[in-house]
């Protein structure tokens, strides 16, 4: 048997947080193997752990808007979450005989009940491998995962309507030209129950069908709770330290720690270059560079791949990368390396994906 919290509406801070708070008492197992539904309260930006904020984001027009900058744990990309779509969480102990062991079985079995809610109004969805729900090629549903001491979490979001031009514009686009094409390419790639039925269906109704998705594809049944003492306390406390501008920013900072001036190839002492690349690999790849002397003397890896942990993984990463030089050889063999002692995970970038990445930025040295 698996709990059911149903929390309605809720803010960015609330619904990020959420899943760790009840995550960690899975975990500990003082609290049963979980199911939660809630949905943005408002609009807000949401960030994925290893990005950039103010690369990614146009953030004077967030706060134009007023939306909420949120930082969340899981990875991937950036978006735009709020009231037109209903999110999912589901948080499994790793010790439970229904839990997968990998991370691709992982999401095949738990997309399932989403899946089956989505059919259930007599559309044909997909998983689009490792983790997009897609109707006709369009993609409905977005999904990540995360490990919290010894739970699994599974957050998703059907969308029930689809605001493009509000997502296009959160983007941080270089030209007006592009964010046309942006609101162009989302528009064809993204769809909804409304786009697809002709009519949005109630949240009431989206909710009945994945409660029933959940039960049918698990083989359990689902009994309502609410949170307990301790999960409210875990939330509280989580959501004091997350609402705070240095953890919304703390990708950012890094890299102002890192680099002393801005630009491609900026001269920051004599012998010492700042250098960056991008890379669109299975996830987009950013890497900056210091580079003094032909050795590696900082570097900064983000964007919206997934690592397990989340914690610490990429800094770990750019702390072993310091001192290597800057050639496609040392920088494998220090990869492969951090990769089998530290037993890190990446979903979405390869080791030679961030061995390319990093070696692309001496295309800003000719």
């Amino acid at each position: 048997m698996w709990r059911l919290l149903d929390l309605g509406p809720v803010n960015g801070y609330t619904m990020t947080n959420l899943y760790e708070a009840v995550g960690r008492e899975v975990s500990n197992g003082n609290s049963p193997n979980t199911v939660i539904l809630n949905h943005p309260v408002e609009p807000f930006v949401n960030i994925g752990y290893h990005q950039l904020l103010e690369k990614e984001i146009n953030v004077n027009y967030a706060k134009e808007k007023g939306f909420s900058l949120v930082r969340r744990t899981i990875g991937g990309g950036a978006i735009l979450d709020g009231p037109w779509e209903q999110d999912y969480f589901l948080i499994i102990n790793r010790k439970s005989p229904e839990c997968p062991v990998t991370i691709p079985e992982f999401y095949e079995k738990f997309t399932k009940p989403a899946i089956h809610a989505i059919n259930s109004f007599g559309l044909n969805a997909q998983l689009r491998k490792p983790n997009d729900l897609t109707v006709g090629g369009k993609k409905i549903s977005g999904n990540g995962a995360i490990t919290i001491d010894q739970a699994n979490v599974l957050a998703g979001d059907i969308l029930i309507t689809t605001p493009a031009d509000l997502m296009s514009q959160i983007i941080n686009a270089p030209s007006e030209k592009f964010k046309d094409k942006l609101f162009d390419s989302m528009s064809q790639w993204l769809t909804s129950l409304e786009k697809e039925l002709g009519k949005a269906p109630t949240r009431d109704e989206v909710k009945r069908r994945l409660v029933e998705g959940f039960e049918v594809e698990l083989g359990t049944t689902i009994h309502k709770d609410v949170l307990t003492t301790k999960e409210e306390n875990n939330l509280n406390d989580l959501i004091a330290e997350r609402s705070r501008p240095d953890w919304i920013y703390s990708k950012d900072n890094e890299l102002r720690h890192l680099v002393s001036d801005d630009g491609h190839g900026t001269r920051v002492k004599e012998g010492v270059m700042v250098l960056e690349s991008i890379l669109k690999a299975g996830k987009l790849v950013r890497v900056t560079v210091v580079l003094g002397e032909g050795r590696i003397s900082g570097v900064s890896i983000s964007g919206d791949f997934f690592t397990q942990p989340f914690l610490g993984a990429v800094a770990k990463l750019e702390d072993a990368l310091v001192g290597v030089e800057l050639d496609e050889a040392p920088l494998r063999e220090a990869v492969l390396k951090f990769f089998s002692e530290s037993g890190v995970k990446m979903m979405g970038v390869t080791p030679d994906d961030l061995v390319a990445a990093i070696v692309k930025t001496k295309e800003f040295l000719y």
